[in-house]
């Protein structure tokens, strides 16, 4: 494989503690906190774009999906960043793959401008090309454009790159574009969840992820 094409949230970073304050931030200024189910609906969506995440949490709830969006926008989100931190031994591993050569990009549902910050903030800056988001597309995950986006830029046929990823929307959105996908284990999702994905291979930590991608990877 000539490329690595990550997920972020869940896979690279492990966003949960800034997802959930930020979730009990929203609830809480909606009277919204007891609602039954709401949390682990949420949860469930994490890996889509934001709209669509909470469109399907909560259409068919007493309020308005684009009224929790304008809420869940209104927390602080960079005061909180410090919650966000990337998985134990995650740096060691991109900054090991990015040593020997190989290439590497990011297709997430994080916005631009979080996503390179963040990035950059972990000493990631120079790793990744390119970094593809939402702002980037017409189409979020599942739909293939993000990962065929990162193809193109490097000139790769699907068979050339794989797609590493924590959700079932990175493991369709590769299907879709002809690109093995690689489950990781420790993010939003179990592994019956993502086996049921059919992905090449399963890693249910970062030191088994490091031998699968140091199998694969051709610089």
């Amino acid at each position: 494989m000539r490329l690595v094409v990550w997920d972020f949230d869940g896979t690279l970073a492990d966003s949960r503690p800034l997802i959930e304050a930020g979730m009990e931030f929203t609830l809480g200024r909606l009277g919204l906190q007891d609602l039954s189910g709401v949390r682990d609906l949420w949860m469930q969506q994490v890996g889509l774009p934001v709209e669509e995440g909470l469109r399907r949490t909560f259409e068919g709830v007493a309020v308005e999906p684009a009224e929790v969006l304008k809420v869940y926008r209104t927390f602080d989100w960079l005061g909180h960043e410090h919650l966000l931190q990337p998985f134990p031994g995650m740096s060691d591993l991109v900054h090991e793959l990015h040593g020997r050569g190989v290439n590497m990009a990011i297709a997430s549902s994080k916005r631009t401008a979080a996503l390179a910050r963040q990035v950059a903030g972990f000493g990631w800056a120079d790793c990744f090309s390119p970094l593809v988001t939402p702002d980037d597309v017409r189409l979020g995950k599942p739909h293939p454009e993000s990962l065929e986006i990162c193809l193109q830029v490097h000139g790769l046929a699907p068979g050339e790159a794989v797609m590493a990823g924590d959700t079932p929307f990175d493991l369709e959105m590769a299907q879709r574009a002809g690109v093995p996908g690689i489950a990781v284990g420790h993010g939003f999702y179990d592994r019956e969840a993502l086996q049921a994905c059919d992905p090449l291979a399963y890693a249910s930590d970062v030191p088994a992820l490091r031998d699968i991608l140091l199998s694969m990877v051709t610089p």
